[in-house]
């Protein structure tokens, strides 16, 4: 009877081992969103940036206004958007909603996120050492197409479906006055940028660089291991 229940957990066990690479990926993620929590905080403006109580906001301006440099660079010299203004970091199409570029905007968070994971992830380090990088050049550049998809996106107010819509999802009341407008005018912004586009940004841009070093770095990599199949060659720090 002991023998076979041994051999059930064994049976089972060897059911989820082609699970426990994504199973680890989704470990890091959250241990990583857990960490973020405790010890980076928003100040009561969106602009400030709160770290362990520090307040390190005067640290992220430079960055602040390269992300800006880039998307108007982005917007209007490759794209051509004549109409597209830069007034220090605050960013808008002309009669648009006027966008400042704040710490948040930057993906700042995302690139410490995969760079936690990859860190800490099985595979060499020689190859980590490249593609840490290389990945981190990628999320800037989808960052910068995600607030310039956004910013034609808000270019024209709401279209009115989005009233009702608002009216359930934020839980904002309409009224035909100026201060409403401009209310359900953010709100349509927010629903881009603080919602749909950052979850394509987490969920599938992340989850796609991940998916490319598993598949096409590390496991090719240990095929020409010896003993590819201990757990000493699938280790973080082979």
């Amino acid at each position: 009877m002991e023998t076979k229940y041994k051999n059930y957990i064994h049976k089972y066990i060897d059911k989820l081992k082609p699970f426990k690479y994504i199973a680890w990926f989704l470990c890091l993620f959250l241990i990583f969103e857990l960490i973020w929590k405790i010890c980076v905080h928003v100040g009561e403006d969106e602009r400030i940036l709160l770290v362990l109580g520090q307040d390190l906001t005067a640290y992220t301006e430079g960055l602040n206004l390269w992300t800006a440099q880039s998307i108007y660079w982005f917007m209007h010299d490759i794209l051509g958007q004549d109409d597209f203004i830069i007034n220090d970091t605050f960013l808008y199409f002309s009669g648009s909603l006027p966008i400042e570029i704040v710490w948040g905007c930057t993906g700042m968070k995302q690139l410490f996120l995969f760079t936690f994971i990859l860190i800490f992830y099985f595979g060499p380090w020689k190859k980590k050492l490249w593609y840490i990088p290389l990945c981190m050049l990628i999320l800037v550049f989808i960052n910068i197409l995600r607030l310039s998809t956004i910013f034609f996106i808000i270019r024209e107010p709401f279209p009115e479906w989005f009233i009702t819509v608002n009216e359930w999802y934020n839980g904002h009341t309409w009224y035909n006055t100026r201060e409403v407008y401009y209310q359900f005018y953010r709100d349509w912004y927010n629903l881009f940028h603080r919602d749909v586009f950052t979850y394509i940004y987490y969920d599938g841009v992340i989850f796609i660089l991940w998916l490319i070093w598993e598949e096409k770095i590390r496991r090719p990599f240990n095929k020409f291991l010896p003993n590819t199949s201990s757990e000493s060659s699938s280790s973080p720090t082979a």
